[in-house]
């Protein structure tokens, strides 16, 4: 059949070329090139043999065609069949057929494995000695001697022959239920569980400070312990301080004053007065902690010793908190009008030439009612309740709270989440040790409130865990625009937002939060902001930063 086709075309194509020659001799006057029409069909293509296609010259009187072979098809198979089972001893076949042509073909499929199942035992294994027995296939029937493995010792709940304390291993005795055979095993040491509980000798700025730690673990052999109160490092003003005032007859000087101990650098002299020539007054927006405070809201009038409006300052005028005013040598009074919402400011502030610098303080305190819009840090607080049937801390108020504790940690949270599930242990830890000062509220995302307290008993975790609906009005999660968790939200004692925080944190990181918003001079009052009465030690340090 294949020879029969390939002479057929052969011969078709010996004709073609020939006629082609007479065409193109017979024709070569009237045209140069030929021009071809489409591909005709002449024998169509099979799945394994070639067909054939041709095409004749459409200029009139030319009989020239060119011929090409199509290429085979190739077999279509179908999916194939088992025609003959595998066993486990004997291999299987399958087989395929082709759609096009009907040409089938078989191909050979592996035996398959045996399956072994154990029908009798001779000798039985133990917990340590292997047995023997006899195997049947359940496919074939076949049969095999076999070793059957050994059992392994099944013990029973181990019991504590001596007890691991902090510094010294325990021992464990475990009997296997089945031999009787006894184990000792050593238990680990405990690590300690250290509690700060007296301050030896407090931390400075420049010198470590001594604390004692007892371990909370019963028969600890060691109980307690002194370790080290790291240097608290210098607590730089923003601001600049007179240290000597001016006056008309001699220049003054003023310089950074360290919050904490009274220690100064970059001090700076200040020209001596003259009546007749303006002087830079310098006019701060402070909270009572002594930090700048951007008031977008706020104006600030300064009036002469007259009643004379002299200079007038919005939000524009400040920079970085800061309003500087040239004005004649004398003394001026400032007032505040439109004080950003939760911040307050009841008094009028006097500023002298002979101190240029008027630190004006705001007071905040908890806003009423539902939140409007969203927050950020600097922004003070709302008064929010969790009901008491929404929650599994019991009721609580904002404003209640810090009547007693010294700051509030927000922690918005869903059972599901990793990083959640990673951070609480931290934040347990640290509030194990504040709990005093600091209240934790755990709002979650709003999982099933049974859900919730599933959690909390698992985690072992003792602060308040709330759902964010069960908060009146709108929750908290909107308010503060959380989109990822976990996000931790800083309350300080006057109800403003300090800190937001997204991701996981550690238990060192809780730690310093906890320790800087709950430290006894974290809030001061005006008088004592500028600490007049510390002892002044200049530290040898470089400038740190020059003339606002």
């Amino acid at each position: 059949m294949k020879n029969h086709t390939r002479k057929i075309l052969l011969l078709s194509a010996v004709m073609s070329l020939a006629l082609m020659g007479g065409a193109l001799a017979a024709c070569g006057e009237s045209h140069t090139e030929h021009v071809f029409g489409d591909w005709v069909e002449v024998t169509a293509a099979g799945c394994e043999e070639n067909g054939l296609k041709k095409r004749v010259c459409t200029i009139s009187g030319c009989d020239a065609e060119e011929t090409e072979e199509i290429p085979a098809l190739g077999h279509s198979w179908g999916a194939s069949k088992v025609t003959k089972t595998a066993t486990c001893t004997q291999e299987g076949e399958r087989t395929k057929t082709c759609s096009r042509c009907g040409q089938s073909e078989k191909e050979t499929t592996p035996t398959i494995e045996h399956d072994w199942v154990t029908t009798s035992t001779t000798v039985e294994p133990t917990c340590t000695e292997t047995g023997k027995g006899v195997q049947t296939c359940s496919y074939c029937g076949a049969t095999q001697n076999a070793t059957l493995p050994e059992l392994g010792h099944d013990w029973d709940v181990p019991e504590v022959i001596v007890v691991a304390d902090c510094e010294n291993a325990g021992k464990e005795r475990k009997t296997c239920k089945r031999c009787g055979t006894d184990e000792t095993e050593d238990i680990p040491p405990l690590e300690h569980q250290w509690k700060n509980t007296r301050v030896i000798e407090p931390a400075t700025c420049t010198e470590k400070g001594k604390q004692e730690q007892t371990c909370q673990r019963p028969n600890c052999p060691t109980k307690t312990q002194e370790v080290d109160i790291p240097a608290l490092d210098h607590s730089w003003q923003s601001y600049y301080t007179v240290d000597k005032q001016p006056s008309f007859e001699e220049a003054g000087s003023k310089s950074y004053h360290c919050n904490r101990c009274g220690a100064h650098n970059g001090e700076t002299e200040i020209p001596k007065l003259d009546h007749n020539t303006p002087i830079a007054y310098e006019f701060r927006t402070l909270r009572n902690n002594g930090q700048i405070l951007i008031a977008p809201t706020m104006t600030l009038i300064v009036k002469d010793e007259g009643g004379t409006e002299v200079a007038r300052a919005a939000a524009g005028d400040f920079v970085a908190g800061v309003f500087t005013k040239e004005l004649f040598p004398e003394n001026y009074t400032v007032t505040v009008e439109n004080p950003p919402e939760g911040y307050s400011c009841s008094t009028s502030f006097t500023v002298t030439p002979y101190d240029p610098y008027c630190n004006i303080y705001l007071t905040a305190s908890l806003r009423e009612g539902a939140p409007v819009g969203s927050y950020k840090a600097g922004d003070v607080m709302y008064d929010f309740t969790v009901p008491a049937a929404s929650s599994t801390g019991g009721a609580l108020k904002l404003s209640d709270v810090l009547k007693t504790k010294k700051m509030v940690l927000l922690n918005f949270w869903y059972v599901d989440c990793i990083y959640c599930e990673d951070e609480f242990p931290a934040l347990q830890r640290a509030y194990t040790e504040y709990q005093d000062k600091v209240e934790v509220i755990a709002v979650n995302q709003n999982d099933a409130m049974s859900a919730i307290v599933d959690y909390k008993n698992s985690m072992g975790l003792t602060f308040p865990l709330v759902q964010n609906n069960a908060i009146k009005e709108t929750g908290l999660i909107g308010p503060f625009g959380v989109t990822s968790y976990p996000t931790t939200v800083v309350i300080d004692r006057e109800g403003v937002v300090c800190e937001i925080l997204v991701g996981p944190q550690t238990q060192a990181e809780f730690e310093r939060l906890f320790a800087k918003y709950t430290a006894e001079d974290y809030l001061k009052a005006p008088a004592q902001a500028a600490s007049a009465q510390a002892p002044v030690q200049v530290a040898i340090l470089p400038d740190k930063r020059g003339e606002i």
